[in-house]
Order: structure tokens, then sequence, then C-alpha cells
């Protein structure tokens, strides 16, 4: 009795007319409990998002950031009017902004390749900012922290612990972002630390990707100073293959850009 009379007091012509005066089309039910709740729904996923879920407090526990410090960016502050070649600058960020998105529903695997201070590792969080406000769960990765890390973990239990927990994530989480991938290649590739990253980054590219059915699993997104092939050399054309995308609408080249760093 008590909620039919909260009900007819809220179908009252005084209450309808002050519903009317806040935007609510009270005129077309259908209508108004719709948008109520696509309302509801995106309230929720913001609140999830924000106050941090579990699994997003989980992965975000377990980034490892460049000098321990967290960064962030979004596709509204990433500006290409900063470089000289701002034409180029602004078809990679409209072409990238159109991958994320088509990522949003698919998952797919991009490089973002070129020289260093040109916006790769700005743009890879971006694109990490729009699919993790699409309820994806998102993670960075420095390759220089991941190979601090093994090293720590040589001596350490809890950083043993850690890494198992980092690795473990990296397979898992919906968006990955392997920022400066070979960075700990090259002509220290000969010790035990560097072939055990190797080898733990192919098992990542491994469970990311279904070779079964050639099918990416989980969205990828690497940046790099080095070019597809010398990372094939570091890494070995297996690893590099399931790892990076062969489809070249996902291969974006930021050489001809210049460093904006100060």
């Amino acid at each position: 009795m008590a909620f039919q009379s909260i009900g007819d007091i809220l179908r009252s012509p005084n209450m309808l007319e002050i519903f009317r005066e806040h935007g609510v089309d009270v005129d077309h039910p259908e209508l108004c409990a719709l948008q109520a709740k696509i309302y509801r729904s995106k309230s929720n996923k913001e609140i999830q998002i924000a106050g941090g879920g579990a699994k997003y407090i989980m992965f975000d526990s377990l980034c490892l950031w460049e000098g321990k410090k967290k960064l962030s960016a979004t596709f509204k502050n990433w500006d290409p009017e900063k470089q000289h070649n701002s034409l180029t600058a602004r078809n990679l960020k409209r072409h990238i902004n159109q991958l994320t998105k088509i990522m949003n529903n698919h998952p797919k695997k991009a490089v973002l390749y070129g020289p260093p201070g040109t916006g790769k590792t700005m743009m890879s969080l971006a694109m990490m900012d729009y699919l993790r406000a699409n309820g994806k769960t998102t993670m960075f990765v420095s390759s220089t922290e991941l190979v601090s890390l093994f090293w720590q973990s040589y001596k350490y239990k809890d950083a043993q612990d850690r890494k198992e927990k980092v690795l473990g994530a990296m397979e898992s989480v919906d968006v990955l972002v392997i920022d400066d991938l070979g960075t700990e290649g090259g002509v220290n590739s000969d010790k035990p630390v560097q072939k055990d990253v190797q080898q733990a980054i192919n098992q990542i590219a491994t469970a990311r990707y279904d070779t079964n059915s050639n099918k990416v699993l989980k969205s990828t997104i690497v940046t790099t100073n080095n070019t597809p092939d010398e990372l094939s050399l570091i890494y070995g054309g297996k690893t590099i293959s399931r790892l990076l995308p062969h489809n070249p609408y996902n291969q974006f080249n930021f050489s001809e850009l210049n460093d904006i760093r100060e």
C-alpha cells in the first residue's frame, strides 16, 4: 500500500510538472525507462572504474612504470600541433583513435615504433585510457622495469613473488601495453636476465594469441624504438610474429615526427 501511494504521488500532476522542468520526458514512459536504464548502466560502469573494482585495482597494482612514476594521457591532450610535421601527427592520431575504437569490441595487436620522444608512450596511454573507460582492464609494463624486476627476483623472495604475479597478469589482462620493447636486448642480450625476459615475453605473446585459430585473444599494444625487423633479431621471428600485428593498418610509424621532449 505504501509503495502504491508513493507511485500515485510520483504520477500526480504537480510531480510530473516538476519532472518536466528538469528535462524528464514523462510523456513518453517507454523512452523515459530506456534513458533511465542507459543512465544506470553508465553510472555503474563509471563507479566501477573510478572507484577501482577489484579487478582494476589488481592490474593497477602490478603495472611497472619507468622510474616508478605513473603516467596518464588521453586522446584529447595528445596534441599533433606540437610537431613540425603536424599533418603526419594528425593522421597518426586519427588512425590510432579509429583502431582503438575497434579494439573496444575486437581484441587487436598494435605497434607504435620510431625514435624516442615522439609521443609513442603517451599515445599508448591514451589508448589505455579510452579502453579502460569502456570497461577493459588495462596494464602498463615498462621493459626496463621488467628487466629490473627480473634482476631483483634472483636475490629477493618478495621480488620473485611479484614477478610471477606480474607475468600472470600480463597474460590475462584485457589490454596490455609493453613500453620500449627492445631496450633490454642489444649488446647485452647474452646475459641470463635478457634471455629470461625474452622467454617470458614469448610465453606472454603465446598466451594472448590463439595459434590454433590464428585469433587475437587479448589486445596488446607495443611501443618501441626498434623496427619490427630489428625486434625479430632480438626476440626471434616466432615471438614477434605472435606479439606484433601483421596488418599494416595496425603498425604506426612515428619516424617522421620530432623529439618534443624539453
